[in-house]
């Protein structure tokens, strides 16, 4: 699947013209410089080759002359704020900006072809743009409580029911958040029994336009945590794991898409009422307002972020890998791998980002709720098309978007959720350590946001209602 998958995205050719300034003589190792000066490559104003590049991070490059370059997977090229599928660019007598991004998986000399020619490019620790440091730091300010609200926000006890202060201060700073970036951002409330003291559903709504206006896609989290008393384990009032994780996620997401285009309007969610029955993502995509989903529109897809970083790579206190779930959708036939989006998936998980396929435990990772889990019970790295449902992603699904929900531990693998043990702390101390938790959801944050920008570029990635 996966060869057929590279050759679709290699199949378009990129044409594009290029004019550079300075030669590249020295910069081919052993390559016979003479056939090297037509043309020229240069990444970060330095000859191609002549520095490093580093992992995780994005690096400016320029093409001018008679030139093509081809990279493997594990590198990404970005032209005009796209990913470039194919991973090629052919250029001709005018000059080409873009960026290389390598994802934080990749270490070591990587080789790229230029002119058909072997080039190695040596690859060294970088600092992440979406990061596991990051996203502890922002997830210890938002569960902490302090007196000084400059250190710590103590954004916790996010349940819906009666008018909840705390519920609605978070609301303020997560909306506060997407609006400094730019964003056109909404907060929707739907009130469906009447009653304005008890809200259905609060959500910040974060709205990208795209270069088409006749469709629609996005990305999401709900933001809400168990209520006291909720089943199984009494309710939470961190909720790092469910869904503060999630959350702050999304957060990361709008700052780097900020910068890219995207070809159809984007929305970032974050809804309420998930624990209540989607209640938030259904009055998104079912209401009629000016920043509500558009009916007129096609929905293409939606990935969803729920209990994330209790995941491989870290492992368990007996030393087993703890379980990391990616499932699309959606799947009517579960013999036939059915949807684009699936193999997108794949691609970015074993293709970019090198995680390994055939990993697995002696024995199970408990009760599985999908139709697959007899096949993938002791599967590590669980990543397919599946059926699986509870949580945000099926109110897309049922309208004809292809999906992705990125699920780590739960239910047998968590015993904090949603139970007032599912703190930041807890995280941490089930995965043996704060860098463990970072090396942890950092993966899948890369996982999701690579899987954004490549199902943008994929055109039959598309509704299937």
């Amino acid at each position: 699947m996966h060869s057929a998958l590279s050759q679709r995205f290699i199949a378009p050719v990129f044409l594009v013209l290029i004019m550079l300034s300075a030669p590249l003589s020295g910069c081919f190792g052993s390559e016979d410089s003479s056939t090297l000066k037509q043309f020229e490559f240069e990444i970060e104003q330095s000859p191609a080759g002549e520095n490093p590049l580093r992992s995780g991070e994005t690096h400016d490059f320029i093409m001018r002359g008679d030139i093509a370059i081809q990279v493997p997977a594990i590198i990404i090229l970005i032209v005009n704020g796209s990913v470039i599928l194919s991973g090629q660019i052919v250029a001709n007598g005018t000059d080409v900006h873009g960026q290389i991004m390598v994802p934080p998986t990749t270490t070591g000399n990587v080789s790229i072809e230029v002119n058909g020619k072997s080039m190695k490019l040596e690859i060294v620790a970088g600092d992440p743009i979406i990061s596991g440091k990051d996203w502890f730091e922002k997830m210890d300010f938002i569960t902490s409580v302090c007196s000084d609200s400059t250190e710590c926000g103590g954004y916790i006890n996010r349940w819906m029911g009666t008018p909840n202060p705390a519920f609605e201060r978070a609301v303020s700073f997560f909306q506060g958040h997407f609006e400094g970036l730019g964003y056109e951002t909404h907060i929707l409330r739907v009130i469906d029994h009447l009653n304005p003291t008890q809200p259905e559903s609060v959500n910040i709504i974060a709205w990208k336009r795209g270069r088409s206006s006749e469709c629609v896609q996005g990305m999401g989290a709900h933001m809400d945590i168990a209520p006291p008393g909720g089943p199984p384990g009494g309710g939470t009032y961190e909720g790092a794991y469910d869904n503060t994780a999630g959350t702050v996620s999304m957060m990361l997401f709008a700052r780097e898409l900020v910068n890219m285009e995207v070809e159809c309007d984007t929305f970032l969610g974050l809804w309420s009422s998930e624990e209540e029955g989607l209640r938030g993502s259904s009055a998104f995509a079912t209401n009629d307002c000016d920043y509500c989903l558009p009916h007129d529109k096609e929905l293409r897809f939606y990935i969803n972020m729920d209990m994330m970083g209790v995941s491989w790579p870290a492992l368990k206190p007996t030393g087993e890998p703890y379980p990391y779930h990616a499932w699309s959708g959606p799947d009517e036939d579960p013999e036939v791998v059915e949807q684009p989006i699936t193999e997108v998936m794949e691609y970015i998980h074993f293709d970019i980002l090198q995680a390994p396929k055939n990993l697995t435990i002696d024995g199970t990772y408990g009760a599985g709720c999908d139709q697959h889990w007899g096949e993938h019970e002791n599967l590590t790295l669980d990543v397919h098309e599946d059926t699986f449902g509870r949580s945000d992603h099926v109110t897309f699904r049922n309208l004809g978007a292809q999906t992705i929900f990125h699920l780590g531990a739960y239910d047998d693998d968590y015993d904090a959720y949603h139970s007032p043990s599912d703190t930041l702390d807890n995280m941490v101390q089930m995965v043996g350590g704060q860098e463990e938790l970072e090396n942890s959801i950092e993966f899948v944050m890369w996982a999701a946001y690579l899987e954004f920008l490549y199902a943008d570029q994929t055109p039959t990635v598309a509704n299937v209602g």
